[in-house]
């Protein structure tokens, strides 16, 4: 008896201890359109390095961020709405205190690297190497805070000298980061990366700075685009999507590796020739309509997921517990409360299992349960690309309402045809609020 019960601890502890531990390289595109790569319907960016990825993985039509840069990021390496209370804010220990993606990737023994933008926080508990990673090669943040002033006559007539984005290595500044430049050299650092550490398991997070304004491409890309010089930017991403598969490729690590390419959110479409494009949906960056937060994804692992173009209802901070659950890790107590696991959906094509999502921008805006969407507030753009004035966010007395599935685009409200939907996500919309700033799970 005694022995069988040591054979049957023996398989599960086999069982535990073989568990799959795949690459992970997380490419994160800083304001990039959902209509912007050829495979979600671009005929003017050539993106076939990433058209072809889609093709062998799993292409997401309806994969959410959060609508500006900062909160998508805490969103994605914690696990959480990133308006729960003090997490967006400079310097968070609430942050700092949170368990990140590549510190719970640790438990299984991987070497993390950031190669590229943070945007979490410089302090005491949430620089890169605090929070989990092993190396950083990049910048603090966005790319247009050394220099001119960030307005549309800023980054048309400014030559590319004006801005001075300092690169960190570790915990060191060295020097500038010219803005043409930062494609070329994150690419390089991750081949380097994944050249050095093949022999293990390595979580790579690249986090490009473009195409966020202000957008500029090396010589080898500037010029070849049908899309001027924003189009040039996505051009030199794809390329360089292509490099990281071949490097992975060359070293005999492609089928255990798991690819992820997405956006931080939609397109600050504002900025005219420099910003990208939504496609069929309404809005831009900054704003909650469907073109500010849903964003191309595509998860792509030979060895694990078939191709296929899927639906699913999926957020960002979803990803913190689906890695968790590939890996077999158990995500500790009171950490990614808001992140559910769609390994299911990755693997099977399951159906997600979210069912609800809460859209803000510095205030909660909009609210979605299963296909539908009801807008409380909205606003059309940041601010004025000219004057950079603030635009006050419009109150609807009456809320819209939207069919996601019928309506992507959210042209039609039919919130007159459903008031008793209305009313019924008006009071979710209000619990969901009070759960948030409580710090309760929403289900």
């Amino acid at each position: 008896m005694l022995k069988s019960i040591l054979y049957v601890l023996f398989l599960i502890s086999f069982s535990l201890s073989s568990q799959e531990k795949p690459n992970i390289i997380y490419i994160l595109a800083d304001d990039l359109g959902y209509g912007d790569l050829g495979c979600y319907g671009s005929e003017l960016n050539k993106t076939p390095h990433l058209d072809k990825l889609s093709k062998q993985g799993v292409r997401f039509t309806s994969f959410y961020a959060a609508a500006w840069c900062m909160p998508s990021r805490i969103a994605l390496m914690t696990g959480n709405y990133p308006n729960r209370p003090e997490l967006v804010k400079k310097d968070s220990q609430r942050l700092a205190d949170c368990i990140t993606i590549p510190e719970m990737l640790k438990e299984k023994g991987y070497t993390s690297a950031l190669i590229g933008k943070w945007h979490m926080g410089m302090g005491k508990g949430t620089h890169p190497l605090d929070q989990g990673f092993d190396y950083w090669y990049g910048t603090k943040g966005s790319n247009d805070w050394d220099g001119p002033k960030p307005n549309y006559n800023g980054f048309k007539n400014a030559p590319e000298e004006a801005w001075k984005t300092p690169l960190y290595i570790n915990r060191e500044k060295k020097g500038i980061i010219p803005q043409s430049e930062m494609t070329g050299r994150y690419t390089s650092e991750t081949l380097k990366f994944i050249k050095e550490n093949k022999d293990k398991p390595f979580f790579i997070y690249l986090s490009h700075n473009m195409p966020h304004v202000p957008v500029f491409a090396s010589e080898k890309f500037k010029g070849k685009s049908k899309n001027g010089i924003y189009g040039d930017v996505i051009e030199e991403l794809d390329w360089s999507v292509g490099e990281v598969v071949k490097a992975l490729s060359e070293n005999g690590l492609l089928e255990k590796t798991m690819i992820v390419f997405t956006s931080d959110n939609g397109p600050w479409s504002m900025f005219k020739e420099f910003g990208g494009t939504s496609g069929s949906l309404r809005g831009e960056k900054s704003t909650t309509w469907e073109g500010g937060v849903r964003v191309p994804t595509i998860f792509y692992y030979p060895e694990k997921f078939k191709p296929a173009v899927n639906d699913a209802f999926v957020v960002n901070s979803d990803v913190y517990a689906t890695v968790a659950s590939l890996i077999g890790i158990k995500v500790k107590y009171g950490q990614a409360i808001d992140s559910l696991d769609i390994s299911k959906v990755l693997l099977s094509g399951e159906p997600s299992p979210r069912q609800k999502h809460i859209y803000y921008f510095r205030t909660p805006m909009a609210y979605r349960k299963g296909d539908y969407k009801i807008h409380f507030f909205s606003i059309e753009r940041t601010r004025d690309p000219i004057t950079g004035k603030k635009e006050a966010p419009i109150k609807y007395e009456t809320p819209l309402l939207f069919n996601l599935k019928k309506d992507p685009g959210e042209t039609t409200n039919i919130a007159d045809k459903y008031p008793e939907l209305v009313d019924e996500l008006s009071q979710e919309f209000k619990e969901v609020q009070t759960k948030i700033k409580n710090w309760q799970r929403l289900d």
